[in-house]
């Protein structure tokens, strides 16, 4: 009989079940069932739900509990259910760190991917002073239970280290991946040599992803520079999102919005010429970010979380804080310098090499190797 693995997230599908949220992290809990079917264990997801059940992919379910409540910003119910009806696995995996509060399996993992209260407006969900000290005693309880916590970046992890001492030893660090069989440079084509000039929006459509910023420098910067286009490309958390940001699109020249499949992007960053990854807050290494940089676009990226770990300033992309003048600033310098933006590009693909899902992977079974032994 196979060891069987259950996987406690928040939403792989929204909480009715009937929309696939595919984003990064959505991304990531794909190949890691994969990577564990391969090491031939069983693998069951868990989630907020109604009680339904879906398939993900052959054999693996995708189990929801009718759980509502999250006090602070972590959800106790959830985590205690999911010890209640997952009796029979084998080994957890807490796919959000906060997920691992109160209690954790015996045998279990817990993940983050990268900071997620740096915006303005997260304390008032912790309902401000009293509810952070609340909300930091539970987060502690939760990283103290896991044998071990990977973290997508470093920047959680020297955060954790400068906030509570002792916890460094749970820490390993493995970065995102990018499966370079796919994003890659082959038959793309040259870097800002031929026009229209593309530049493309990779992301959810969220504030703090840089949604707003981004439709800003587009409406801006089109409307001065005939040669260039704008493409947004990705999904909202709702329908309504996803139709408001195309009909503002269909009202402006050379701006589009649409959303392609993960395994249609790699041939769409071959078209394009600049990646933006303006990213305000809660942010690790993104998918985005290393498929758009291992294909050659030219990526202008901010400072923040796991991003810094990806992108050297004016070595193999840019680093701005993302606002709309900034952006701006930071297309209109490669747009002036395409010989250096073709230098940014090169170098950006010979990082990528470095976050290969081949070593991605060789990481992770070290990890798997030593908990579930």
């Amino acid at each position: 009989m196979k060891d069987k693995v259950g996987i406690l997230t928040s939403n792989f599908y929204d909480p009715s079940g009937e929309r696939l949220i595919y984003g990064g992290a959505e991304r990531y809990g794909y190949q890691l069932t994969k990577l564990l079917l391969d090491l031939d264990y069983e693998v069951e997801w868990w989630q907020v739900g109604s009680g339904w059940e879906q398939e993900l992919m052959d054999g693996v379910m995708v189990k929801s509990i009718p759980v509502t409540k999250s006090p602070y910003e972590t959800m106790p119910d959830l985590n205690y259910a999911f010890l209640e009806r997952a009796a029979d696995i084998d080994y957890a995996i807490y796919f959000i760190t906060f997920l691992a509060y109160p209690q954790v399996k015996e045998k279990s993992i817990s993940l983050s991917h990268g900071i997620y209260w740096d915006y303005p407006t997260f304390d008032n969900l912790i309902n401000g002073q009293q509810g952070r000290e609340e909300w930091l005693r539970r987060l502690k309880i939760a990283l103290t239970g896991p044998e071990k916590i990977v973290s997508v970046d470093t920047a959680f992890i020297q955060w954790v280290k400068a906030t509570w001492t002792g916890l460094d030893h749970k820490f390993n660090y493995i970065p995102n991946f990018v499966d370079l069989e796919k994003f890659n440079p082959q038959n793309r084509r040259e870097v800002l040599k031929e026009k229209p000039i593309r530049i493309i929006y990779p992301r959810r459509l969220t504030t703090v992803r840089g949604i707003n910023e981004t439709i800003r420098v587009a409406e801006v910067m089109t409307s001065e520079n005939k040669d260039l286009e704008f493409h947004i490309v990705g999904r909202g958390h709702k329908d309504g999102t996803e139709k408001e940001l195309m009909k503002w699109a269909s009202k402006h020249e050379r701006i589009y919005y649409y959303w392609q499949s993960p395994e249609r992007m790699a041939q769409l960053y071959k078209q394009m010429d600049i990646a933006l990854i303006p990213t305000k807050a809660a942010e690790g290494t993104s998918l985005s970010c290393l498929e758009a940089m291992a294909s050659g676009c030219v990526v202008i990226s901010s400072h923040v979380g796991g991003l810094s770990d990806l992108i050297f300033n004016e070595y193999n992309g840019l680093l701005v804080k993302p606002t709309a003048k900034n952006l701006i600033e930071a297309i209109s310098s490669l747009l002036a310098d395409p010989k250096q933006a073709r230098l940014l590009s090169q170098r950006g693909i010979e990082v990528a090499k470095t976050f290969s899902m081949k070593q991605w992977r060789k990481n992770w079974e070290a990890i798997l190797k030593e908990v579930f032994n």
